[in-house]
């Protein structure tokens, strides 16, 4: 099987290093290319046909929005995703509002990691380009999480759709015609459900099930 070539990006070669151990063993993933800026990055990704691409926030200055926007600018649609140390949850949302596909921090167990990438492969490449026992394995967790969504009520439902579209809690409770700790509450409550830990894990999961926003 054909393996997922990742693009690391990154100031620091010793994440390179801890990420190519990470996924020395893995069936699906090979981190193939390591980059301390971008003035090679559409060379580097044509040239190599790379996959997916790891990224920190900032890199001498080229901040993970500009690297999203060269990607836009030259039409390559692969998934980038943010490992950094720094932990911002504003900011990550932003990141991911933006077009990135996750945003992890590097204090991370190594299962949360390779989690978060195959969730990504599955839902970007799963034709084969996974083995079965792992499309299966997330095609469980799939399902999972659409009857977690399934189990909102129709106003917790309507919150979530607002909250994916950006909207901030003012702007849900003009919307929806209730106050803001009702919304507040509302948030919580919908956390709770879907079990995630963080308005970002919120965000991510809402842009793989929901389609329709409201």
């Amino acid at each position: 099987m054909k393996k997922l070539k990742i693009l690391v990006i990154d100031c620091n070669p010793v994440i390179h290093i801890g990420l190519k151990s990470i996924f020395k063993n893995s069936v699906i993933f090979e981190v193939y290319s390591y980059l301390e800026d971008i003035d090679l990055l559409i060379d580097t990704i044509t040239e190599e046909k790379i996959d997916f691409i790891i990224s920190e926030v900032n890199i001498n200055g080229i901040t993970a929005v500009d690297i999203l926007k060269t990607l836009k600018k030259n039409k390559i649609d692969i998934p980038l995703v943010i490992f950094t140390s720094i932990s911002n949850e504003s900011k990550s949302l932003k990141l991911l509002k933006t077009g990135a596909s996750g945003f992890l921090t590097k204090n991370l167990k190594k299962r949360a990691i390779r989690s978060m990438l195959q969730e990504i492969a599955f839902s970007r490449y799963s034709s084969g380009e996974l083995n079965k026992f792992t499309r299966l394995k997330n095609r469980f967790n799939f399902d999972y999480n659409k009857e977690k969504i399934n189990s909102l009520s129709k106003r917790e439902l309507q919150v979530l759709k607002l909250f994916f579209r950006g909207k901030r809690n003012i702007e849900i409770s003009e919307k929806l015609n209730i106050n803001q700790k009702t919304v507040n509450t509302y948030i919580t409550r919908i956390m709770k459900k879907l079990e995630v830990n963080s308005k970002t894990d919120l965000f991510i999961l809402a842009r793989t099930h929901i389609k329709q926003p409201y």
